[in-house]
């Protein structure tokens, strides 16, 4: 009878082993990666391979699209799919319909196990970009990431002579092109195929999408944006000075601080930080000259600035595209209106209020009666003994406006 007991224990212990380890196997990772390349991807993706390694998630797929961007971050991100392979994680890059594994994101794919691509989508290309760099740089970036990008392939048995031309001759290839030349492992149009490929179609889905935090950083970590911010901060500053409140201060300490923070993330260069901070400084100095030089120069300084930030950090592509120009154009029409509504606040603090007799002064009245030289005007309502300017006769019905006032008489002159 003990017996018995032992035998269906030891039954019981390992059919729910079986059954636990089965309820593990069947389930893959979706990585939703459609975003650049950056820190905030970093994070996502740091994120999203901890959970499958924790909860032994034998498939990872990467849905990838994306145009590219760092490429310290997609190192980072290109080590953990190694890592994850290592520990028996099999990693697959989707590019589904209307998605492209561009510049760094072909990197991201020659690190995984398998490639699938949908019809119209591409890979490539991969030349890295070192923003205000000399072609020495530029040559020894391009060198190490050729050897990368050859080393993954080989390591998964890729093309290597295709990889070598999207890294040094900027080759894109699409799905049927890099099918044709097994830089792929296949050509399929939804994710229901590739499972089925894998067969995997029966296991649960446990999607992986960047958080809010992923995507702010993402947000920060980028060069146009951190200058923008730490320009448009400091000018907020500096408008509080003319207005009884402290909520532009804070809002503009927020706004630098946030700008410091992307470039501190990115490695931005600081030199172009300090170009930044003296652009808007000088933007600001114009409401005490006038003429517009330094409000030019001050915008110019700024942009220019937010180039210097940039330079230095490696990229595939560059940071700087249509988002960039319209950033630049915004910074330098917020730069010119901001220092146009500072000086017309500086003008209005200089006119002083007149109270007191001498307040009339520059206001206009009626002639009520001919003044010859002396008469009388009503102004606002109320009737003034006055004396016309040069002694001439001024009819009743005439405007005039009050030149100075001789104890209660006003002088007056004739409106043109």
């Amino acid at each position: 009878m003990k017996n018995l007991i032992k035998l269906m224990l030891i039954l019981f212990i390992f059919l729910f082993i079986a059954s636990t380890a089965s309820a593990q196997q069947h389930e893959y990772m979706l990585i939703n990666f459609n975003m650049e390349v950056d820190p905030g991807a970093v994070s996502f993706f740091q994120n999203s391979f901890n959970y499958a390694e924790s909860s032994n998630i034998p498939y990872v797929i990467i849905e990838m699209n994306t145009p590219g961007g760092y490429l310290d971050s997609m190192m980072s991100i290109v080590n953990m799919t190694l890592q994850a392979e290592a520990k028996n994680i099999t990693v697959i890059t989707f590019v589904p319909l209307g998605g492209m594994a561009a510049s760094a994101g072909s990197y991201i794919a020659m690190a995984s196990n398998y490639i699938y691509m949908a019809n119209g989508t591409f890979i490539g290309p991969s030349t890295p970009i070192v923003e205000g760099g000399n072609s020495t740089e530029q040559m020894h970036v391009e060198n190490a990431m050729l050897a990368w990008m050859v080393s993954l392939a080989q390591l998964h048995g890729k093309n290597i002579t295709a990889v070598t031309s999207m890294v040094l001759n900027n080759t894109a290839y699409s799905a049927t092109q890099a099918y044709k030349i097994h830089l792929i492992n296949g050509i399929v149009d939804s994710l229901s195929g590739l499972l089925s490929i894998f067969g995997i179609s029966n296991y649960s889905q446990v999607s992986s999408s960047p958080s809010a935090y992923d995507q702010f950083i993402s947000f920060i970590s980028n060069p146009t944006v951190d200058g923008l911010l730490i320009t448009i901060g400091m000018l907020a500053i500096l408008l509080d000075i003319y207005h009884a409140t402290i909520l532009l201060s804070i809002t503009g300490i927020i706004l630098i601080a946030l700008g410091l923070w992307g470039s501190q993330i990115i490695g931005g260069n600081i030199v172009g930080i300090l170009i930044i901070l003296i652009g808007g400084a000088l933007i600001i100095a114009e409401i005490k000259v006038g003429h517009g030089f330094l409000m030019i120069t001050g915008v110019l300084l700024a942009i220019f600035g937010t180039w210097i930030l940039a330079s230095g950090i490696y990229y595939s592509p560059s940071p700087f595209g249509m988002f960039s120009y319209i950033a630049f154009g915004f910074m330098g029409g917020f730069g010119i209106i901001a220092a146009y509504y500072l000086n017309w606040i500086r003008r209005t603090i200089r006119k002083r209020p007149v109270t007191g007799p001498e307040a009339i002064i520059g206001k206009t009245g009626l002639v009520v009666k001919d003044l010859n030289p002396e008469g009388e005007v009503r102004i606002e309502g109320i009737i003034w003994k006055a004396r016309s300017l040069n002694g001439n006769k001024i009819d009743a019905g005439k405007e005039v406006s009050v030149i100075a006032r001789d104890d209660l008489t006003l002088i007056v002159d004739e409106k043109k």
